[in-house]
Formats: C-alpha cells, sequence, structure tokens
C-alpha cells in the first residue's frame, strides 16, 4: 500500500486555550483513527509541527480541512512524500507539547518519538522543532 507522509507547521491562534489544545488532540486522535491517519502534533505555544501519514485521499482531505481551521493560520507544507511504511503506527494522533526554547524542547521530543522511528524522519522532526523555536528558519 502506497502511503503519504505530510509535515506541515502552522500558526496558532493567539487566544488558543488549553481546552481549545484538548479539542484539537482528541478530535484528531478519533477522526484519524476512523480514516486511518497516523501522526504527530508538536505545539510549543504558539507554532503548531504536524506529521501525519496515510492514504494520499486521507491526507489531502485532512490538510483541505485543516486549511479551513481557524484554530490556526498559515499552514505551510513543509515535506511531502511517499513512503512505504508508517513511522507513528500506533499513534492516531500523538500530542507532545514543548517548551519555546529549542533546547528544551528537542530533548521533550526526542524522549517521546518510538524508538523505531527511522534516523531520516527523526531528524526532520528535530528540524523542524528547531524551525518552529525560531532558531533557524524555515
Amino acid at each position: 500500500m502506497t502511503l503519504k507522509s505530510l509535515t506541515y507547521t502552522s500558526l496558532a491562534r493567539l487566544d488558543l486555550t488549553a481546552d481549545d489544545l484538548e479539542a484539537i488532540h482528541r478530535t484528531a486522535r478519533d477522526v484519524n483513527a476512523l480514516e486511518g491517519v497516523t501522526g504527530l502534533l508538536i505545539f510549543n505555544g504558539t507554532h503548531f509541527l504536524q506529521i501525519i501519514e496515510g492514504s494520499p485521499a486521507a491526507i489531502d482531505g485532512l490538510v483541505e480541512r485543516l486549511r479551513q481551521d481557524r484554530r490556526h493560520s498559515g499552514l505551510e507544507v513543509r515535506d511531502e512524500r511517499e513512503v512505504s511504511e508508517r513511522s507513528f503506527p500506533d499513534w492516531s494522533m500523538e500530542l507532545v507539547r514543548v517548551s519555546a526554547s529549542f533546547f528544551e524542547a528537542k530533548e521533550t521530543v526526542s524522549d517521546r518519538l518510538p524508538e523505531t522511528i527511522s534516523d531520516p524522519v527523526r531528524d526532520r522532526v528535530i528540524r523542524m522543532t528547531e524551525a518552529i523555536s525560531g532558531t533557524v528558519s524555515f
């Protein structure tokens, strides 16, 4: 089965609350489980970084819904590729809240990633976490 992996970043709405974040996570887990989408959502207080994987149709549909979600703006696809296996097979959507500080965020993310994740995906997650922390440009 051909799978699509897509990584995007976006800017959270300024008045996003903890309840909003929990609702995003709950909905993502429930809907993604039904649609066969897995992935990781990182939130640093101002930015979202998400890697989603699944059938091309499911990923394309999800991205269209995400573009219309008013809880964030400026959605930018940072990476899109065909993959032969999932990096997050057990996560319909895992939420990792991180500090805006890259060094703290890097440690938090590194500790939460599955041990089975490939080095290129691990490197992409760490590099993109650094990017949303403002220490490098996209």
